[in-house]
């Protein structure tokens, strides 16, 4: 996030801050909820979006089986394979999240611009942020890059690397070799995690290049339509969504629907008469949130595996046959993708859910989402990996066929047994990781951010009152 928002991303949060201090406030706290939509929810949601990605990651090295809704077909469920339960630990979900905010924050201030009738100053605003997008998101992540390969260079990984966790294995660097080879390796993951490839030394950065994609989706939308009439604007947007919806291209329905979703709510919750509609109805408005979020958790709790093994998830199944396109991808992302839009209209409709997650709590863990996202992997990987396994790996062992025949027997270091190490490593690796991440924030992006903003200032005109040094309100 955007992971992710993801983008995950912190360009998103000057936005929104900027947005929440310009907006004109009103004579009554009243007033001001009727005039104008609530926008700094969207910084909380993204840092649950951040969250989840990296409890989905924990899941994946050590408890694979929550992505089922049981062990086996016979088997009892555990408490967390438990429909609503399982949504956190069982993965999918942060993404999706990460590009709806994406497609929401990008729209936000060109469409408050088109609509108060400065449309020039609409298309400027989309041409800055298509600028400042590529550096806000390349620099910081390459930064990340650079750091995991530095780590796989003194051989940080190989605990992981020797583990008994299937999905460490395969997701650290392996084949460390000298610098004649390793530096040519390091250009070429940065040249392929942005042409598609996979990362080799923090392959959670696969989601930044569809969501750096998906912003210029958005940007080109909003270009096409800025001129448009609201109404006309909205049926634009739906038809494209739904044309995305029925094509049968992976990841479709996890990055552009989300994008476009992500602007058609924007653009609706813009319009004052809909607010004011809204606002009438508080007993409506509640009965209809309540119900979102509860239908959308269920469905978007649809196992990634073996949903064949739980009548609930059978169920789903079968109604899925009749909404998702036959042929698609993913089953399990489509669900994902339904689940999470009823859920985020069913935020987008409650003042006092936008209320909760625009608290301090939820807004700080917004703000470092973006780096959380960029460093969990090494984190976890490096040092989660060492408190779990220990800090050697002579517990490895590779036993060779007797017979000289058939393939080398590798026993992985096998994981701690004691539940006081694991009650230990998993709050000090959060503790951890966000302290990172704060750090992160605070110095490694606002260096990005000076650094986009002296490209931005050497690479585009000035306006007339820039360049008489006028002071000009926002």
């Amino acid at each position: 996030m955007s992971f992710l928002t993801k983008a995950p991303l912190s360009l998103a949060r000057a936005t929104i801050t900027s947005l929440s201090s310009k907006e004109p406030a009103s004579s009554t706290g009243k007033m001001a909820s009727n005039t104008r939509q609530n926008v700094t929810w969207v910084e909380g949601v993204r840092g649950v979006a951040s969250f989840w990605v990296v409890v989905t990651h924990l899941c994946r090295a050590w408890d694979y089986s929550l992505w089922s809704p049981r062990d086996n077909e016979n088997a009892t469920p555990q408490l967390l394979q438990l429909p609503f339960l399982r949504l956190p630990w069982q993965g999918r979900i942060g993404v999706t999240m990460f590009a709806f905010l994406t497609g929401y924050v990008c729209a936000i201030k060109p469409l408050r611009q088109a609509k108060s009738g400065n449309v020039p100053a609409a298309l400027e605003t989309l041409g800055k942020s298509a600028f400042r997008r590529p550096p806000r998101l390349i620099m910081p992540a390459t930064i990340a890059l650079i750091i995991a390969w530095f780590f796989a260079q003194i051989g940080a990984f190989e605990v992981a690397h020797r583990s008994d966790s299937h999905w460490l294995r395969r997701s650290v660097p392996v084949n460390i070799g000298g610098l004649d080879t390793e530096i040519p390796r390091l250009i070429r993951n940065f040249q392929g995690a942005w042409s598609g490839a996979n990362n080799e030394y923090d392959d959670h950065q696969w989601a930044l290049l569809p969501l750096l994609q998906g912003a210029f989706l958005i940007y080109v939308l909003l270009f096409a339509t800025v001129f448009m009439k609201f109404r006309m604007r909205l049926f634009t947007c739906c038809t494209l969504f739904l044309w995305y919806w029925m094509r049968t291209s992976p990841e479709k329905e996890t990055f552009e629907c989300q994008f476009i979703y992500g602007v058609i709510l924007c653009d609706i919750g813009s319009e004052k008469t809909f607010r004011d509609m809204i606002n009438s109805r508080p007993k409506a408005r509640r009965v209809a949130t309540a119900l979102l979020i509860i239908i959308g958790w269920y469905v978007a709790c649809y196992p990634g595996e073996h949903w064949e093994w739980a009548t609930w998830s059978v169920q789903l199944k079968n109604i899925g046959d009749w909404i998702i396109p036959q042929g698609a991808a993913s089953y399990p992302k489509r669900f994902t993708a339904i689940g999470w839009d009823l859920m985020v209209t069913g935020i987008w409709l409650s003042p006092t859910l936008q209320t909760i997650f625009s608290n301090k709590l939820f807004m700080w863990v917004g703000r470092n989402s973006f780096a959380v996202y960029l460093t969990h992997g090494t984190v976890l990987k490096v040092g989660l990996a060492r408190l779990i396994y220990g800090f050697s790996t002579t517990p490895y062992s590779v036993e060779q066929p007797k017979d000289g025949q058939g393939e080398a027997i590798e026993h992985w270091i096998p994981r701690s047994t004691n539940w006081f190490v694991w009650a230990l490593a998993i709050p000090t690796f959060f503790v951890v990781e966000y302290t990172i991440a704060h750090l992160w924030t605070t110095y490694v992006d606002s260096y990005c951010a000076k650094a986009t903003k002296w490209l931005e200032d050497m690479m585009f005109e000035k306006d007339e009152d820039e360049k008489h040094g006028v002071a000009t309100m926002a």
